[in-house]
């Protein structure tokens, strides 16, 4: 009898446990955080004789931080803003870019064909004398700038470097209409030598008709005029659509105004010796170290990634004077285990057994618990027919390999 009562009492228990757990489960699911990209500010625009509403993204470690920041203004920020915040936290985890701030310029859907066009002179008053000073005098900016449009943005921005040159250092227009309109302008500022150390990039895709042809009238001009004018670049697109150029240009247009931000790398050793060689290096790490207040040292990687390309291209000359140059004893014991292991071997292989063996024995002593520089060096004093000590290095290998396995 009382096992009855006892199970008849467990019953409702167990139903209530069920019920709060699931009631438990359902408010975790339900309660969520808000997820804030950024803040909202409005202006009140004398130019535009109305409130506008700018977003504002500021990068992570801005509030950890005392310096100053490039800053990246977006044309119908409505559209585009959350694609670049986006686009900037790819960037910046893979060191292609810095961080930068991020202003989206907020349009009126129904009224932004008519705001780039016959309304560009009060839209670039707006962003000259009343956004950029708000962004200025509150946040911490360098006067490094970068515009952002498309379409009739793009028109817009193509036009804003025409008029006002000094304000950004890089105008990016995707699938810029209209252009014709533009052209004698265009050719009076330039040959005016106010552009040379400007950036305009621009994109359309080959379906994009009248956007076509009047990008395919840009880069022919460009090509015409003094190579040192202005420093344009032009990327045509295929499989695109007017729609989707935008985000594709941001990408590559973002990059190209930061292109000598991240560490260097060339494809291969020829291309290093046609740009100049170790000139080229340290005439890149000196700029880059001026622009963004980097070392100009190149990082171990980039002087390893040198390095290989020397042994993949079997050119032991220039593998050679890399290492003299890099100060060999010191940049082994920067490295990893398996780039250290690759300079041995390729020392080994072009019997330069010395140095493997000098090289050998600076990884063992930085990485007692590898097998592989063990191995590495008692080959080594194999080919030189030491074989007492090809032994002692093949045991300690074999010991360790056992231990590591247990």
């Amino acid at each position: 009898m009382l096992v009855k009562h006892l199970k008849l009492i467990q019953k409702p228990i167990l139903y209530l446990t069920l019920f709060f757990a699931i009631s438990n489960f359902g408010f975790a699911q339900t309660n969520g955080i808000d997820n804030i990209v950024g803040k909202n500010y409005t202006i009140a625009s004398k130019f535009l004789n109305e409130e506008r509403e700018i977003q504002i993204y500021l990068p992570d470690s801005y509030h950890t931080s005392t310096k100053e920041y490039p800053v990246m203004y977006i044309l119908d920020g409505q559209r585009f803003f959350l694609h670049t915040v986006s686009l900037h936290q790819s960037f910046v985890e893979f060191d292609i870019t810095p961080e930068f701030i991020i202003i989206g310029i907020n349009n009126i859907e129904s009224k932004r064909n008519i705001t780039f066009s016959s309304g560009a002179k009060q839209i670039s008053d707006y962003l000259e004398h009343e956004v950029i000073p708000f962004v200025d005098n509150n946040f911490r900016t360098k006067q490094d700038r970068l515009l952002f449009g498309w379409a009739y943005g793009g028109g817009f921005v193509l036009q804003d470097l025409i008029s006002n040159p000094h304000v950004y250092t890089s105008y990016i227009a995707a699938s810029p209409y209209p252009v014709f309109n533009k052209m004698e302008a265009l050719d009076s500022l330039i040959k005016q030598n106010k552009t040379k150390d400007k950036l305009f990039y621009y994109s359309s895709d080959t379906n994009e008709g009248v956007v076509k042809k009047g990008t395919d009238s840009l880069n022919s001009y460009f090509k015409s005029v003094n190579p040192n004018a202005l420093k344009w670049t032009y990327q045509g697109l295929q499989g695109e659509e007017h729609r989707s150029t935008p985000y594709t240009t941001l990408y590559h247009g973002i990059k190209k105004h930061f292109n000598n931000y991240p560490e260097l790398s060339v494809q291969n050793l020829d291309e290093f010796k046609e740009k100049g060689g170790m000139k080229y290096v340290n005439e890149y790490y000196e700029k880059r170290a001026k622009d963004y207040d980097l070392s100009a040292e190149p990082s171990v990687f980039a002087k390893f990634d040198l390095i290989r390309k020397a042994i993949r291209a079997n050119d032991y000359e220039q593998f050679d004077s890399f290492m003299t140059i890099f100060n060999e004893q010191e940049f082994i014991g920067q490295l990893r285990l398996s780039w250290a292991c690759t300079i041995a071997e390729f020392y080994k292989e072009n019997q330069k057994y010395d140095n493997a063996i000098n090289v050998y024995e600076e990884i063992i002593s930085n990485h007692p618990e590898a097998t592989r520089p063990l191995q590495g060096i008692a080959e080594v004093y194999t080919l030189l027919k030491k074989n007492n000590k090809a032994k002692k290095y093949n045991q300690k290998a074999e010991v360790l390999s056992k231990a590591n396995a247990n």
